[in-house]
């Protein structure tokens, strides 16, 4: 998809900027936004098209202007009209150098899966300053005409499938104003100012006029990884379920395999759980131990990492567990790493939406309860990692695909449940709908906390 985008943008070029461009309501927002935040701001402008009026605006008012566009093309132009920073980036992938004190992402969320757009606004919260703020311009669907619209009920968004637009057909997602604003809470924002909702005509005869959403909201939440945000104040007590390898052959992932390699430094290493990485992590000094994890039979200072994969949602007693960890390893250059899913899992939002059952509490909430006892017992230098992951299934065959991933993932929690036929049914008609939008992946995000003792200042 993101191939096809580039080479969209790229033929758009100042077409956009003409049918686009002279957008008052935006203008009048941005321009308030402008005075709003401290002087000379650092500002993201994503999906940054010509650079106007946007990044015009905000470098007209003194603000430190950066923006980021997939076409080479659009980046081009706004280079050459523009004072500021610009370069060639994808979102999905973009790594700030520096904190922003605002984003902008003004109809530039569009094309990209359900999960990747929920996982989109998580990033901007991870890019933006605690007190900074983000902006977003979309299209609500709520506006959009029934009958031209695919509804998708695992994420509540809907589709517009093939939709002429400039000369071409694109895939377009689009979420309602309450889910938009429903998203930023539990991304760590609140809303800042009353949303603008506004009827806009495209300076162009082939365009319709649309319905432009534009919202702001202020970062709260120090960490978007743990969350969605609110928390719970407590989880309810899950039964264990024998659960397959969420790491099996198919699982993708630079971020873990980096994680890996960091921890293959470690000489002496407890895996806690069974081997779940098929024999990739077998040492001469590595050992696994099954739960329950609150006895570890070990002495004292006998390891010098910690790995915890998905393996802290059945812990009876959290504080035990980790008071048990750091019991093991060695000071004072241990560390003791844990890994669970992160916000919009994709693998759970699935399973969830049609077993109808969660087969995992809050991962924010166990994560965030694992870092206070952490710090609680001297662990208290703890970096929080992003950890992009995903099931591949490259079958060409649309419908075997599907099968394939349905059985595949059924069978993670659900191998038991009397209902697993019905469940992979239901699995097969929404995957036709998300390998049409994402080809061939299932995000099977994931989070990472890294612990050391609190006065440990390196290696």
């Amino acid at each position: 998809m993101t191939a096809e985008v580039e080479t969209l943008f790229n033929s758009l070029g100042a077409r956009y900027e003409a049918a686009f461009g002279m957008d008052k309501e935006l203008q009048r927002f941005v321009e308030l936004v402008a005075k709003t935040i401290p002087p000379r701001s650092r500002t993201l402008d994503v999906g940054c098209g010509t650079g106007k009026p946007v990044s015009h605006i905000l470098a007209s008012a003194g603000h430190e202007v950066h923006g980021i566009d997939i076409s080479e093309e659009m980046v081009r132009i706004a280079k050459s009209q523009v004072p500021g920073t610009f370069q060639v980036g994808d979102m999905k992938t973009y790594q700030p150098s520096a904190l922003f004190d605002a984003v902008f992402a003004i109809r530039s969320l569009f094309q990209m899966s359900a999960c990747d757009m929920c996982s989109m606004v998580m990033r901007f919260s991870q890019w933006i300053k605690v007190g900074g703020y983000v902006i977003l311009g979309v299209t609500p669907s709520t506006s959009l005409v029934p009958k031209k619209v695919t509804y998708d009920p695992t994420w509540d968004c809907a589709w517009m499938l093939d939709k002429p637009w400039m000369g071409n057909y694109v895939n377009d997602l689009f979420l309602s104003e309450e889910r938009w604003c429903q998203l930023l809470r539990e991304s760590g924002f609140i809303i800042e100012t009353e949303p603008v909702s506004y009827l806009f005509s495209p300076a162009s005869q082939e365009h319709a006029p649309e319905a432009h959403y534009i919202v702001m909201a202020k970062k709260v939440e120090r960490e978007p990884l743990l969350g969605p945000y609110p928390l719970p104040g407590r989880l309810k007590q899950l039964e264990f379920q024998e659960r397959e390898n969420l790491f099996a052959d198919r699982l993708e992932s630079k971020d873990f395999e980096i994680l890996l390699e960091d921890i293959g430094d470690s000489p002496e290493v407890l895996c806690i759980g069974k081997d779940l990485l098929n024999g990739r992590f077998q040492r001469r000094k590595c050992r696994f131990v099954d739960l329950p994890t609150e006895d570890l039979p070990f002495a004292p200072r006998t390891f010098h990492t910690v790995l915890a994969l998905w393996q802290m949602d059945y812990v009876l007693n959290m504080e035990r567990t980790i008071q048990e960890m750091t019991r093991v390893v060695d000071r004072p250059n241990a560390k003791i790493v844990i890994v669970q899913g992160g916000p919009y899992n994709e693998v759970v939002r699935l399973l969830s939406s049609v077993a109808r059952s969660v087969p995992v509490g809050h991962q924010g909430h166990i994560l965030h309860s694992a870092m206070g006892y952490l710090t609680k017992y001297g662990y208290g230098d703890i970096a929080v990692h992003r950890i992009d992951a995903s099931y591949e299934f490259k079958k060409e065959d649309l419908s075997e695909r599907c099968a394939a991933a349905a059985e595949f993932l059924t069978v993670i929690w659900h191998r038991q449940h009397s209902q697993r036929e019905r469940i992979k049914e239901a699995l097969v008609e929404r995957l036709q709908l998300l390998f049409r939008a994402n080809a061939h992946s299932v995000s099977h995000g994931m989070v990472a906390i890294v612990a050391r003792p609190s006065l440990f200042q390196g290696e």
